[in-house]
């Protein structure tokens, strides 16, 4: 029997190519377009985005032009270090939706019912929802688009959000569910995941204490081919630099 082809999403609006030039607060960058023209594009990615921001780098945009929009132009891909790189923080979470819906992921094989936007009892919110043989697993996924000598690096910020999701996922374990944290690395050059420690040691550790609580790490890497990402493999995630990860900004 054939295996189930990688879950993959794409970008159906047309692409334009692009040269970035600087960006402005978290949602907006500069960009030359081919015929010459400057203009703002939107950002969809609210990270530091480490790596991503060279001026003169090619870029690839979508022409998003719709009533209402301030920006004609949404950026997606842009190309480090001789491969792309998807910046759009939505799409892991339409990866990890096809999977689920699909061949499922590693622990997680199908039958499979998924819900996502789960809003939990106290009034925090968690990507998905999986139930399995009557077992609950809650996920929370995360968009990574930083890499440095082939280990992918989580957070390029500080996240007191991303810190309040691994407290709720440990105390879902404690309750007697399941509960996953799953980095999508979105480019091709990661061998291995780490927490930055550097840039948030609380983070770190709240990763390690996750899971020796029981939540589960998952760290998944990407093939760019623009307008297309797919799901490509497993990466190990290396707890035991966590809080002293000192690669260079």
């Amino acid at each position: 029997m054939t295996p189930p082809l990688p879950p993959a999403i794409r970008f159906d609006a047309p692409l334009v190519p692009a040269r970035f030039r600087r960006r402005e607060k978290r949602f907006l960058a500069e960009v030359d377009l081919p015929d010459g023209r400057r203009t703002w594009v939107h950002v969809p990615n609210s990270g530091a985005l480490t790596g991503c921001l060279f001026p003169g780098m090619d870029i690839v945009l979508t022409a998003d032009g719709r009533p209402g929009r301030k920006t004609a132009y949404t950026w997606r891909f842009c190309r480090v270090n001789g491969g792309w790189v998807s910046v759009d923080t939505t799409a892991p979470n339409r990866l990890i939706a096809a999977a689920l819906r699909g061949p499922g992921l590693p622990g997680l094989a199908p039958p499979l019912r998924v819900r996502p936007e789960v809003s939990l009892p106290h009034g925090g919110r968690l990507d998905f929802v999986v139930e399995k043989a009557g077992q609950l697993h809650f996920i929370e996924v995360k968009s990574i688009t930083w890499v440095e000598g082939g280990i992918a690096l989580f957070p390029d910020g500080v996240t007191s959000r991303g810190r309040r999701h691994l407290q709720e996922l440990a105390a879902l374990v404690q309750q007697g569910h399941r509960a996953w944290n799953i980095f999508v690395v979105q480019r091709q050059d990661a061998r291995l995941m780490a927490p930055a420690g550097q840039v948030d040691p609380a983070y770190a550790q709240e990763l390690v204490q996750a899971a020796q609580a029981g939540v589960q790490l998952l760290a998944l890497t990407t093939v760019i081919e623009p307008p297309q990402i797919s799901l490509a493999g497993t990466i190990p995630v290396a707890l035991n630099s966590a809080g002293s990860h000192n690669k260079s900004r």
